[in-house]
């Protein structure tokens, strides 16, 4: 889902550069320091157990642990370890399974799910078929307003049909589904007790009850949260390693990047940008580069004004050179992407090599090209010339992302204004369209937390989507997404999908500026954590230990 990273950078470690066509840039492999950047989807597998890890959150502390109301990279990183879900997503973004033992389309419009025999909760309570159907409906319910309610869009009716048995019924077959439940969708809680903690369920007062490779043990709000072992854990071959596992917020990147080299802090995901070349020469740990399905975007979020003009977006897209782009925001440690649906997420697809054929195709949009982007703004002929971009206060990544794209937009004939909005007002731009009057752009990061590439398009390219802020519409579009979604034959959707994709990619709904690489600093005394992106939606914790 569009989410957006918190972490602030201090000034210090982030003197603001504008990047703009005609600067150099690097080739988007080389980090900071010119040190080549080698990807790893792994780290080496933990030799032994150890008594405990502290991990920082430098997105701050989660909102909630509950899994329906679970988005961003703080709850995902906690709550993914301690509720299972049906599937499992692993380093490659493919699926395995998880608490289902398998997950079958038995038709168009009929998947069932058959359960996992022998799985408790940590309260010793057995999960049932029950449970699941419990679990999964609750994200159908208005009242709880699930971030994962999208996802059910589609779904009839979810009920037991056996002992460790579900079927879910579709009213128009819905292929994105069953990936989908590698992910907080499909995580699974213990109904009843779910029920009697009511609204607190989720919170530090009130709680979770799963069945994940860790228990919830303590959560000091404003200060930690501590996880223990599950030594009742049904999969012996992922038993945890460390006896228990303590996240502190740390959102200040300084602060975060001192405690990684003093050793107060054992690892973190999404270590600080401006401090690549102080972790890679640290002899106190590891920095590694794993895939990632991250991505650095500028977005419309209106339906009037310049930046509803596709030309208009078009040609800031043109004026932005990419590479140089990732040389100064993400010290080398990205690539371009030419839109919004990164290519990691289909690498688990039987099909494929017609995703990767269809993206290739795509117009290669990584070097700035300002005659082009100056000619578009003068066949727009927009009757104004100035726009405003937002972006959150306190992240600077995002604040030189939209100084960056002021420089561009200068030296096309445009006027940005930006405007620095709190936490809680920028994340309402993505959802009440009256905080958007006024605003013109926003700029932002994402990522996709399960696989599939038809995750995301929908709720950008059709009529009335979540995130279509421009009132985007075409009927070639719409025509290729409803058959990608409903065909069951991987080539048919895939091929659907990319004539969809060549239509709107170039319209650039969103203009993608880069894909970042998963970047994860370790102590050198532990090891085991996945590289890869995969830790958002997996129960990754549970594999580090003593290296």
């Amino acid at each position: 889902m569009i989410i957006n990273r918190w972490a602030g950078v201090t000034a210090a470690a982030l003197a603001v550069s504008v990047v703009v066509s005609g600067c150099g840039g690097g080739s988007g492999d080389q980090a900071a320091g010119g040190t080549k950047i080698e990807l790893t989807a792994t780290t080496p597998a933990a030799s032994g157990d150890v008594e405990s890890v502290t991990w920082a959150l430098p997105s701050g502390e989660p909102a909630s642990l509950d899994p329906a109301l679970t988005g961003d990279y703080s709850a995902n990183t906690v709550e993914t370890n301690l509720c299972e879900s049906l599937l499992r997503l692993e380093t490659d973004f493919s699926t395995s399974p998880g608490l289902a033992e398998s997950v079958e389309q038995k038709d168009a419009t009929t998947v069932v799910i058959n359960l996992r025999d022998g799985v408790t909760f940590w309260d010793g309570n057995a999960m049932t078929a029950q449970d699941v159907v419990y679990s999964l409906k609750r994200n159908m319910d208005p009242a709880l307003a699930s971030y994962s309610a999208h996802v059910f869009a589609n779904v009839k009716s979810i009920e037991k049909t056996g002992d460790l048995q579900v079927t879910v019924k579709f009213t128009t077959p819905d292929v994105q589904f069953i990936p989908d439940l590698a992910g907080t969708p499909g995580a699974i809680v213990e109904e009843k007790y779910a029920t009697a903690k009511g609204k607190a369920f989720g919170t530090a007062s009130g709680g979770v009850m799963c069945t994940g490779p860790f228990q919830l043990d303590d959560w000091q709000s404003g200060q930690k949260i501590v996880l223990k072992r599950n030594d009742s854990y049904w999969d012996a071959t992922r038993k945890a390693k460390a006896a228990t596992f303590t996240f502190v917020f740390l959102s200040d990147s300084s602060t975060l990047t001192s405690a990684l080299l003093s050793g107060e802090v054992d690892g973190v995901y999404g270590a600080p940008a401006g401090s690549i070349t102080a972790l890679r020469k640290t002899g106190v740990g590891s920095l590694y580069f794993g895939p990632s399905t991250e991505s650095y975007s500028i977005g419309a979020v209106t339906t009037e004004g310049p930046a509803a003009d596709p030309k208009i977006r078009q040609a800031l897209d043109l004026a932005i050179d990419k590479n140089s782009y990732i040389t100064s925001v993400l010290k080398g440690a990205g690539e371009p992407l030419k839109t919004f649906t990164p290519p990691l997420v289909w690498q688990g697809s039987a099909a494929k090599d017609v995703y990767d054929a269809g993206y290739a195709a795509l117009p290669d949009n990584a070097t700035a090209d300002l005659a082009k982007a100056k000619q578009l703004v003068t066949e727009a002929a927009p009757s104004r010339t100035d726009m405003v971009i937002a972006v959150p206060a306190g992240n600077q990544e995002l604040l030189q992302t939209a100084t960056i794209a002021q420089a561009a937009a200068q030296q096309i004939g445009l006027t940005l204004t930006i405007k620095q909005l709190q936490i809680a007002e920028y994340t309402g731009l993505f959802y009440d369209p009256t905080l958007r009057q006024g605003i013109d752009l926003i700029a932002t990061t994402g990522y996709l937390e399960v696989p599939g590439a038809l995750y995301y398009a929908p709720g950008f390219v059709l009529k009335d989507a979540q995130f279509n802020w421009t009132g985007y519409e075409d009927a070639e579009v719409t025509k290729n997404i409803v058959t990608a979604v409903s065909a069951t034959d991987p080539a048919a959707s895939a091929q659907a999908f990319v004539a969809a994709q060549a239509i709107y990619a170039p319209a650039d709904l969103q203009i993608s500026l880069a894909q970042s690489y998963n970047r994860l600093f370790m102590n050198k005394r532990i090891t085991g954590a996945p590289a890869s992106f995969s830790y958002i939606s997996s129960a990754w914790a549970a594999q580090v230990g003593k290296a």
